[in-house]
């Protein structure tokens, strides 16, 4: 099985991926999806992984949501588990739309904390999404207090159409069009 690692952000929000997909390397084959600018950053072909650069730029937050993730959409085909940082939030969408598991590393403290409104734009939008992840076990499901934390920002606007369009989801995570 191969494991798709995509991050984004400055070196320093790339490397300790790097560091955890040369580990993983040892049992999978690994893609790497990253800024082209850090194709010289770390010595991809010697640690065996292979690298996918993107046409955005670390120090910059794209809008062009296409463009950033064309990458990781074309080669998620050939993977079976997807592992991503907090600045490319567009991979767990990826794995929701390929059926496989996902997981966030996250190197950092979380950089963004949700609207006040968010809750209850959440409820009001999706009562029985909202009341599933309210009810959620701490056995592996996903649950109000991940989406609170860190996952909040995959419900935002900025998805819905590159979701649909793209990768024929509905606009929303874990919910019928």
């Amino acid at each position: 099985m191969a494991v798709l690692f995509v991050a984004f952000g400055t070196t320093g929000d790339i490397l300790p991926l790097f560091h955890i997909a040369r580990r993983v390397r040892t049992r999978h084959r690994i893609v790497f999806v990253s800024h082209a600018a850090h194709a010289a950053t770390c010595d991809w072909a010697a640690a065996g992984i292979e690298f996918l650069g993107t046409p955005t730029r670390p120090d910059e937050r794209s809008t062009a949501i296409g463009s950033e993730y064309e990458a990781a959409v074309q080669a998620s085909a050939r993977c079976g588990f997807v592992v991503f940082n907090l600045f490319a939030l567009g991979a767990w969408h990826i794995a929701e739309a390929r059926g496989v598991a996902a997981v966030a590393a996250s190197p950092c403290l979380i950089p963004y904390t949700p609207p006040a409104a968010f809750e209850e734009a959440f409820r009001s939008e999706l009562p029985r999404l909202h009341a599933a992840l309210v009810a959620a076990k701490g056995d592996g499901a996903v649950r109000w207090a991940e989406v609170e934390h860190w996952m909040w920002p995959l419900w935002t606007e900025r998805w819905g159409s590159w979701r649909c369009e793209r990768l024929g989801l509905p606009a929303a995570p874990m919910a019928a069009c």
